[in-house]
């Protein structure tokens, strides 16, 4: 199941957020992709532009959040380069997969989600 799936499956009892942190592979990194063609962000404004583009081209409607520029979500949750979490009704971390991209199982949080939502 697809992260745009999962969110029109569950929407109406999760709320879901993807937050956009700093780019994996940017290209100026140690360790840039052949795929991405993207700098790092060096503006919050810059990494907004960069975060609607990629929410636009995955087809994800989910609403989004922009991590700031000092990377706290990216740091609290070490996200990096991506991750996906799912929080109880309590606001505490009920799922918790693994990094990306080997350890992003959206599937497994579905099944995290089905023991949390009825």
């Amino acid at each position: 199941m697809s992260l745009q799936n999962a969110f029109e499956k569950y929407g109406d009892k999760a709320d879901f957020t993807w937050v956009y942190i700093s780019e994996a592979h940017a290209t100026d990194d140690a360790r840039p992709s052949r795929d991405v063609k993207i700098k790092e962000h060096t503006t919050l404004e810059e990494r907004t532009k960069v975060a609607k583009g990629a929410a636009e081209g995955l087809g994800l409607t989910i609403p989004l959040l922009i991590d700031d520029m000092e990377n706290t979500l990216d740091s609290a949750y070490s996200a990096h380069p991506d991750r996906l979490f799912v929080l109880d009704a309590d606001g505490k971390v009920a799922y918790a997969g693994g990094r990306g991209p080997f350890g992003f199982d959206v599937d497994e949080m579905v099944a995290a989600l089905d023991g949390l939502v009825r």
